[in-house]
C-alpha cells in the first residue's frame, strides 16, 4: 500500500510543478492564479486588475503557458518568446486563409492559372504557419 501512495504522491508532485495554477472558469472568461483569459472571438487577450497584459494571443496553449508563467512571477523574456511565436503563427495563419479565400474565387471564376499561383502561395502559408505552431508549442511545454 505505501508503494501505490508514493507513486500517487510522486504522480501529483510532478503533475503540481508542471501546471502549478489550475485554471478557473469565472463568468468574464478563464482564470489562471490573478491574470483573467478573456476570449475575444478567435483570439485572447490575458488581463490582471483590469488591465490588458497581452492582446491578441492565437493559440490556447500560449495563452494558458503566459497565464501561468505571469501568475507566477516567472521571467518575462520567456513569456515575450511565446507571445512573439503566436503572434508569427497568426500572421501565417492569416495570411494562408486569405490565400485559400483568393483561391476559391479564382476556381469560381475559372482562372486556373491565378488559382494554381494562390494554391502554391496557400500551401507556403500554410507550412509556415504549421511550422510556427511547433515553434510555440515547444515554447509553451517549458
Amino acid at each position: 500500500m505505501t508503494d501505490i501512495s508514493r507513486r500517487l504522491e510522486q504522480t501529483l508532485r510532478s503533475a503540481i510543478q508542471k501546471n502549478p495554477i489550475l485554471p478557473v472558469k469565472v463568468e468574464e472568461g478563464i482564470l489562471v492564479g490573478d491574470i483573467l483569459i478573456v476570449s475575444d472571438s478567435t483570439v485572447k487577450h490575458l488581463k490582471r486588475n483590469n488591465n490588458y497584459l497581452y492582446k491578441d494571443i492565437y493559440l490556447n496553449a500560449a495563452a494558458i503557458c503566459m497565464a501561468n508563467l505571469l501568475a507566477m512571477h516567472k521571467s518575462s523574456i520567456s513569456i515575450d518568446a511565446i507571445y512573439r511565436a503566436d503572434q508569427e503563427y497568426g500572421r501565417w495563419y492569416t495570411d494562408s486563409q486569405l490565400l485559400r479565400a483568393q483561391y476559391q474565387r479564382s476556381v469560381n471564376s475559372q482562372d486556373h492559372d491565378r488559382a494554381d499561383t494562390q494554391w502554391a502561395r496557400y500551401c507556403e502559408s500554410r507550412d509556415k504557419a504549421i511550422i510556427a505552431k511547433n515553434i510555440v508549442q515547444r515554447l509553451a511545454a517549458i
